[in-house]
């Protein structure tokens, strides 16, 4: 008997020891995705400069309302009618990595400010809340447009850029309009998706400890970045795009942004490309181009 009683304790104490061995490998887990949701990935900045490229452009500071430095290129040259387009890079990228979209936007003469996001480029250092914070840069980068009277800008942004522009549009009420390319619906979403997506994890129990996690190391709450509130909210013009093999940001997801749009809105899926890195082909080139003179058109109207 008491040999069955010793043999009893030893194996409520092993399962006790499993338990707390479990509940720390699962708290590392969690801290590792947290982690990886909060750091910004590194990648190779381009060389490439505006300048180098014949076009008027000028390097710039701004200030956000948190105190943060944003770094940019400032190309005001462009037609008096035609609004000034401020473009937003995705996560790990910079305004070097965006020199393709500065060059169309020219090209159409539109005035263009390009910027770092927080922790990106040349701007302050700063861990990544793919999304919340950077609407703040972004809101800085459209004051700093109309401080140089050239009106109300249209934000063209891709993947995090994308979600920063509609929640900064979402903040001024004053944009002349989104092109939203490849966002997310919601921050939890988007985090439980690529969690499934490239690590195979279930919801339960990894992102359920993720998320408090991914809140305290950012400071800020997550249900803040939810870009179908967003869109409701926006009364201006909107292109909602999405790669057809984007299996991070899926058309049908992107889709139910667009459905929520307040304003006069469309939905695109751009044929045979995935996530974010744009080929500027014919069909992407006269979508953009239709889209920016309707707003030139709505600018010119409104002077």
């Amino acid at each position: 008997m008491i040999f069955l009683r010793r043999y009893a304790k030893a194996i409520v104490s092993g399962v006790a020891v499993l338990g707390v061995v479990v509940a720390g490998l699962l708290w590392l887990a969690a801290s590792f995705l947290a982690d990886l949701a909060t750091r910004i990935p590194p990648t190779a900045r381009p060389a490439l400069n505006p300048i180098r490229l014949g076009l008027v452009c000028q390097e710039v500071e701004f200030q956000t309302d948190d105190g943060k430095k944003i770094s940019a290129w400032w190309m005001p040259k462009g037609d008096a009618k035609a609004p000034p387009v401020v473009i937003l890079h995705g996560l790990g990228a910079s305004k070097a990595h965006m020199i393709d979209y500065v060059l169309f936007a020219q090209h159409e003469n539109h005035p263009v400010l390009a910027i770092d996001f927080r922790g990106h480029g040349k701007s302050d250092p700063s861990l990544t809340s793919i999304g919340y914070y950077e609407s703040h840069d972004v809101v800085a980068g459209m004051k700093f447009v109309r401080e140089q009277g050239a009106g109300d800008p249209v934000l063209w942004g891709t993947s995090m850029g994308a979600v920063a522009a509609l929640l900064a549009a979402e903040k001024d009420g004053s944009v002349a309009g989104v092109i939203a390319d490849a966002p997310f619906d919601t921050y939890r979403n988007t985090i439980l998706h690529h969690a499934k997506l490239m690590y195979g994890l279930p919801e339960f129990p990894l992102i359920d400890m993720a998320c408090p996690m991914i809140e305290s190391r950012v400071n800020f709450s997550m249900t803040e970045v939810d870009c179908l509130r967003a869109a409701r909210h926006i009364r201006a013009p909107m292109l909602v795009l999405a790669g057809e093999k984007d299996v991070r940001m899926e058309p049908a997801m992107v889709r139910t942004i667009y459905d929520q749009a307040a304003g006069p809105k469309e939905f695109w899926i751009i044929p045979g490309e995935g996530h974010e890195n744009r080929e500027f082909g014919r069909e992407f080139r006269e979508k953009i181009q239709v889209f920016l003179a309707k707003l030139r058109g709505r600018n010119a109207a409104l002077k």
